[in-house]
């Protein structure tokens, strides 16, 4: 008995020692992860100190690569801080200028590191730091769907006041005006949301003016679009075409028969016709005269040539495809664009034709006829472009310069490859073309295009960024009637100078060409005409019902703001400097 109650104390003592060993090994791991966490936290902690010392850090840096004087490809980089005691610091903050490769502009970044410190099991001091970026990019044309300066139409003589938007109009995207938008009394437009795609905002309508409604109802010609009041866009885009020229791939001189001291180059200009087929660009030039080539016989005839029209010569025009007929139409035909090529192939100046997936294309100088190949699409992405308006003397006058502005003319449908057949451009396409005139983008009164009232064809198609610099996107004929206008002196013409009328012999029918169904950027300083109504308020009225020119259905193309054609001009600030945009802002994890 007495030795089992031994044994039974020294179990009991065996098992106490067991327990405290147990509870101790509680105490210690219960320790242990207490310390683990609060060396967790601290850690955490000065995680968060230095992700918040890194936005510490790129204060400054921000304001100052948002500064229009910062303009340097060289990086910038500011002092280190500390902070307060125990909450850390920042350092390596700079700033560079990034070129994009693919928009081909520079963009700004700014970083900076920030650091904290937290205390070890044996504590010691552990330092954490946390990069972070901040990205802008430089603003460009091709985020409106629609932009006009003035509301002003441009493009020749004899234009009136003011073009309204009117029945017909379908207008989808970032529709902005430096002026006043004003309806139609004669019918309303659409201003209309985005249709399919959720990833972008919906279509918004700005000016700088103010709306005018006339008789139109808000809520139905705005349904789910978004208007508003803005400021100005900066007009013209500075160095626009400055830039685009100097980054030419391919130069050609439209003006290099223009001599003004040599007499026999005084009227010869030169035509540049651009073809696209699939990868493939067709560059033809030749020689062309400016009638007429004598003075005018009349004084009446010499109110009209002493005009100043840019692009046209009223007198004695020459019309080459006329019913196949080679006539001169008086002081009534203006057909700038249609100087036909030549029947040798040997006598074109230039015929080349170019292999590239992108290029950007100048010419300087001269008109530009851009079209695509027979049932060909646009496969790449190219901006063509032209200078701003090109003196000359004519043959007849050795003391009056003139000036003839660069435009480009659209011959047929410009329509991408993968686009679908009424030019709607399916997003990831990655084709793009840019129009950018130093006068005009015209739609040419051609076959195509569905010119006398649509005999040939109807509709124009069109996937293009276009910028018309000084004057319009418009049509050939815009000013076309039925009615006789009368010159300074009262000698009568028809319509207003600009083209006979659309038949021959005229028989006082209406030219509806069709719909120009645009899927992409229209911006221009001012507005052109697409359609001349009956009767077209101001004017005196058009003897035509329902009128001349086209019907309008304007897109916007949305792969644009991922990136725009070649060299396309940036929208600019009052003191010339990048408007920017805010791209992106995080943890920087290294290039």
């Amino acid at each position: 008995m007495r030795t089992f109650i031994k044994n039974q104390h020294g179990f009991i003592v065996f098992l106490s020692l067991l327990m405290v060993m147990i509870s101790l090994g509680y105490t210690v791991g219960y320790l242990h992860f207490v310390m683990g966490e609060r060396i967790l936290f601290s850690q955490r902690f000065a995680e968060t100190r230095a992700r918040y010392n890194a936005i510490s850090g790129l204060t400054p840096i921000n304001a100052l690569i948002r500064s229009p004087n910062y303009n340097t490809d060289a990086d910038t980089t500011l002092d280190d801080q500390e902070l307060e005691e125990m909450v850390g610091g920042f350092r390596d903050v700079t700033a560079s200028m990034v070129e994009n490769l693919r928009t081909h502009r520079s963009e700004r970044h700014g970083r900076a590191t920030g650091w904290s410190t937290y205390n070890s099991f044996v504590n010691e001091p552990i330092e954490v730091e946390y990069t972070m970026e901040v990205k802008y990019r430089a603003r460009g044309f091709e985020e409106f769907m629609y932009l006009t300066n003035e509301e002003a139409p441009g493009g020749g003589p004899w234009l009136g006041t003011t073009v309204n938007f009117g029945s017909g109009e379908v207008l989808e995207g970032l529709v902005y005006s430096n002026d006043d938008i004003t309806m139609s009394n004669f019918g309303c437009p659409e201003f209309v949301d985005y249709e399919t795609d959720t990833e972008y905002e919906q279509s918004q309508v700005y000016t700088a003016g103010v709306f005018n409604l006339a008789s139109c109802n808000e809520n139905s010609i705005f349904e789910g679009v978004h208007r508003d009041s803005m400021p100005r866009i900066e007009w013209p885009p500075y160095e626009g075409q400055d830039l685009v020229k100097s980054k030419a791939d391919y130069f050609y001189a439209g003006n290099a028969l223009i001599n003004t001291l040599d007499p026999d180059h005084e009227d010869f200009h030169i035509m540049t016709n651009i073809e696209f087929s699939p990868g493939q660009i067709a560059i033809k030039q030749w020689a062309y005269q400016l009638p007429p080539l004598a003075l005018p016989a009349t004084p009446a005839q010499q109110v009209t040539f002493d005009k100043e029209m840019k692009m046209y010569h009223p007198v004695h025009y020459r019309n080459m495809n006329m019913l196949g007929q080679n006539v001169y139409r008086g002081n009534m035909e203006f057909q700038h664009f249609d100087f036909p090529p030549p029947v040798d192939p040997t006598e074109y100046i230039i015929d080349d034709v170019i292999m590239t997936p992108e290029a950007v294309i100048w010419v300087d100088g001269g008109q530009v006829q851009v079209q695509s190949a027979t049932g060909a699409r646009i496969r790449g992405r190219y901006t063509i472009a032209t200078s701003t308006p090109q003196p000359y003397k004519m043959a007849h006058d050795d003391s009056t310069l003139r000036e003839l502005n660069c435009n480009i003319w659209i011959m047929n449908d410009l329509l991408y490859e993968g686009s679908q057949t009424n030019g709607y451009i399916d997003p990831g396409n990655p084709n793009r073309l840019g129009l950018l005139s130093g006068g005009n983008i015209i739609v040419a009164n051609t076959t195509a295009n569905g010119k006398r009232n649509g005999a040939g064809g109807a509709d124009v198609r069109i996937n293009a960024a276009m910028i018309a610099m000084n004057e319009s996107f418009m049509i050939q004929y815009w000013q076309n009637s039925t009615t006789d206008y009368n010159f300074l002196d009262g000698t009568a013409i028809k319509g207003d100078g600009r083209g006979v009328r659309p038949f021959v012999p005229a028989t006082g029918t209406a030219d509806i060409r069709g719909v120009v169904m645009i899927y992409g950027s229209v911006v221009q300083d001012k507005r052109g005409y697409l359609k001349r109504n009956a009767p077209p308020p101001g004017t005196g009225g058009y003897n035509i019902t329902p009128g001349i020119g086209y019907e309008k259905d304007y897109h916007y193309d949305r792969n644009l703001r991922k990136f725009p054609p070649p060299e396309w001009p940036e929208t600019k600030n009052s003191d010339g400097s990048s408007s920017l945009e805010l791209s992106g802002i995080g943890e920087y994890l290294g290039e």
